[in-house]
Formats: structure tokens, C-alpha cells, sequence
């Protein structure tokens, strides 16, 4: 019985070492998931990731509201719409950002 004593002193660093990894991983998610939507990281999402920006359903929501805020970044930005009306309306809209 004494030999199986280290073989379970070793499996129990495996499994605090598994803990501890999982844990650095999710917080380390956590952080960046803050960093980038609670404190809105400017320079991750700009001019600075390239001149031109593709937008798909950029007419309505989120994909339209993305393409304003890229627009007023200075990027120039192509959008892709399943409706050409709305499509000339927003880029309408869009273009008076730059």
C-alpha cells in the first residue's frame, strides 16, 4: 500500500497544475474580453489593421452600426447588403463620416 502513496502525491500536482492552467487561461479571457469591450481598445480596431474594411449585412444592427464606427475611424469601408435601396441609404449615411 506505501507505493501507492507517491504515484497519488504526483497525480495530485497533475490535477493542481490542471486547476491552476484553466484558471490562468479564463481569467486571462476574461481580461482581454474587458480590455477590449469595457474599456474599448482603440487601437485594436482602425486605420492601424488596414486602409479597407468589408462589412456584410451592413443595412441594419450591428453590421450597420459597425460600418458607421469603422467609417468614423477613417477606414474606408465596402458593404454588402441583400438590399440595394437600403444599401444606397446607409452608404449615404456613411459617407458623411469622412
Amino acid at each position: 500500500m506505501e507505493s501507492a502513496l507517491p504515484v497519488a502525491g504526483f497525480l495530485y500536482w497533475v490535477g493542481a497544475g490542471t486547476v491552476a492552467y484553466l484558471a490562468l487561461r479564463i481569467s486571462y479571457s476574461l481580461f482581454t474580453a474587458f480590455r477590449v469591450w469595457g474599456v474599448g481598445n482603440e487601437a485594436g480596431v482602425g486605420p492601424g489593421l488596414g486602409e479597407w474594411a468589408v462589412v456584410t449585412g451592413s443595412t441594419d444592427g450591428i453590421g450597420k452600426s459597425y460600418a458607421e464606427e469603422l467609417a468614423k475611424r477613417g477606414m474606408k469601408v465596402v458593404l454588402i447588403s441583400r438590399s440595394q435601396d437600403k444599401l444606397d441609404q446607409v452608404s449615404g449615411e456613411i459617407s458623411n463620416y469622412t
